[in-house]
């Protein structure tokens, strides 16, 4: 059977209008070019297990396992790929019923679908895309780490509504991203247990009526398993709306770091800075040196949004059952969508790796900008026995009356504390002068909350602890399953060799 005739199928007595070439079949064999190495994977399992049933005879599996085998080692190179075809598989059939005769290179579609065999191919795909992320995950989530190590006792002001809050320490900051990085790693590893299941033997929609082994070519390709109802194999991808919900949050997680990063980089703020290798410049204004660094994954990472919504709306009011708007357009901004936090677990990483914290820059701002004052309505509460809102009333009564005649908190003292109290209550409080000193240190502050959690240098060093516990988990999580998936492709192509063989 020459080329000519394979281009025309039975049904179809027409070749593609220019238009479908163009806006349909030469995208997909072009987005197909991404999936051969797992085409490949599933046609020697289905082979495999084709022969291991009895479907087909032994010198038949033979001479298709060989033929694999070539793709296997040369890739596309084996192809003379044309669009015509509609994608890679009918170009993949085509030169296999050329090599083989229409006899033997046919019965490798025996038994199965395009659409299992597609929705199979997907999955392995999106594993191999969730295991590098969540290693990319993984090693930011160590960096995080080990850079809060380094400044446990670095004090800084933490901000709600963007404002003054109360003194915490880089360490603080860095454990609390990579605790929300905790859960989206979480996340991203119920997606791949959710990915991991083989769609093989569900045909069409149907299953088949040949005797096939679905549980061997799930164990052979290194899937936990297989989905039970064939509708639902060929018809369900809501794995990938899982996969594309944990893009979308994890960029909100790396967004809100980007904001905090470039906030701090301003001179306004001036507590980080970055070295020239990780800046732009301006080609007008000299003094320039840009946070391209942090803009760009802030830009950037708004894309994948758009990625989760465009998968949504690709499935939105489809039949449940396979069509093209969920098994091929659903999935049109995934490697984008990966890509582009990827990109930014990278830029991130490197700006965490590489970026000078301005230590006394950011202990003077803490000092000075009132972010200390809570404490000091505690230790009213402590000392003089006020309720909590009494406390709160007073002090705030004292910063109101210190901003009006320009004073920091720094230049807070007992007397001005009592100046303003005896024209609010009458009568002095005679806080002692060092109560005040210590109230309003920020490094005091910080150590006074050691509870669990907290900024205080002993908490977040168990913070880090337990933290790591779990990094080395989810690093042993990546590791195994990437060995698993790797022992088994070795072992599928040992088990082609000994058939081959034998």
């Amino acid at each position: 059977m020459d080329s000519g005739q394979t281009k025309l199928k039975g049904r179809l007595a027409e070749r593609p209008a220019p238009v479908i070439l163009e806006h349909i079949y030469q995208p997909r064999l072009k987005r197909d070019e991404a999936i051969l190495p797992y085409l490949t994977e599933a046609n020697l399992a289905h082979v495999v297990m084709l022969a291991r049933t009895g479907i087909v005879q032994e010198s038949d599996a033979k001479a298709l396992l060989r033929a694999l085998m070539e793709v296997d080692e040369r890739g596309e190179d084996v192809f003379d790929l044309d669009a015509q075809l509609e994608g890679l598989y009918y170009n993949y059939e085509r030169y296999l019923i050329e090599a083989l005769g229409p006899r033997t290179g046919g019965r490798l579609h025996t038994g199965r679908s395009r659409n299992d065999l597609g929705a199979t191919t997907s999955r392995m795909k999106v594993r191999h895309l969730i295991l590098r992320l969540l290693n990319q995950m993984v090693e930011f989530r160590s960096s995080l780490l080990r850079v809060a190590e380094e400044h446990l006792d670095t004090v800084i002001t933490g901000y709600t509504h963007l404002q003054p809050a109360q003194p915490i320490t880089v360490a603080h900051y860095l454990t609390a991203i990579e605790q929300a990085l905790q859960r989206d790693t979480a996340r991203m590893r119920r997606a791949f247990e959710g990915t991991n299941r083989s769609c093989l033997g569900a045909g069409a929609l149907a299953g088949t009526g040949f005797p096939i082994d679905r549980q061997l070519t799930a164990d052979l390709l290194g899937f936990d398993g297989f989905l039970d109802n064939t509708l639902d194999a060929v018809g369900s991808r809501d794995y990938l709306l899982e996969l594309f919900s944990c893009l979308a949050i994890l960029a909100i997680t790396l967004s809100r770091l980007a904001q905090d990063l470039f906030v701090w980089y301003t001179y306004e703020f001036g507590i980080i800075g970055l070295p020239d290798r990780l800046g732009g410049t301006s080609s007008i204004m000299p003094q320039k040196k840009n946070p391209i660094l942090m803009e760009t994954c802030k830009g950037r990472l708004s894309h994948v949004l758009g990625g989760l919504i465009s998968a949504l709306s690709a499935m939105k009011n489809t039949n449940y059952t396979n069509v093209i708007d969920v098994n091929s357009e659903s999935f049109y901004l995934l490697d984008d969508s990966a890509g582009q936090v990827d990109a930014a677990l990278g830029l991130l990483q490197a700006a965490i790796e590489n970026m000078e914290v301005r230590k006394e820059r950011a202990y003077d701002m803490a000092s000075a900008n009132f972010s200390t004052v809570t404490e000091l309505a505690d230790t009213l509460v402590r000392e003089k026995d006020y309720s909590f809102r009494e406390a709160h009333h007073l002090v705030g009564m004292i910063v109101r009356k210190a901003l009006q005649k320009g004073l920091s908190a720094t230049q807070i003292t007992s007397e001005f504390i009592d100046s303003v109290i005896v024209d609010e209550l009458g009568t002095p409080i005679g806080l002692p002068e060092d109560k005040v000193r210590q109230a309003l240190d920020p490094k005091e502050n910080v150590s006074a909350r050691a509870h669990d959690g907290g900024p205080a240098p002993s908490a977040v060093a168990t913070t880090i602890r337990r933290a790591q516990r779990l990094l080395e988990e989810d690093r042993h999580f990546v590791e195994t399953t990437r060995h698993k998936l790797q022992r088994a492709q070795t072992s599928l192509r040992k088990t082609v060799r000994e058939m081959l063989n034998g």
